[in-house]
């Protein structure tokens, strides 16, 4: 089964452990997996989800410094 993009997410922190590479989230959600053996996924997908997750990083880093640090 080939992994819709939508559904993987990146995340430097995860259930409150951070990480320096990140997490890959897969969200399963809605998905019926009966008889699914593997999943795959681009290593593309997973670099643009690594690029997105770190932009957004950045974002809230920026919203926090024009908020003094809040």
């Amino acid at each position: 089964m080939r992994f819709p993009r939508q559904r993987i997410q990146f995340s430097r922190m995860h259930d409150g452990k951070p990480s320096t590479e990140g997490y890959i989230v897969l969200n399963l959600k809605g998905f019926d997996l009966e008889g699914v053996t593997a999943l795959a996924i681009d290593v593309a997908d997973i670099e643009e989800c690594r690029r997105s997750g770190d932009k957004a990083d950045e974002e809230k880093q920026r919203v926090r410094d024009l908020l003094g640090g809040l």
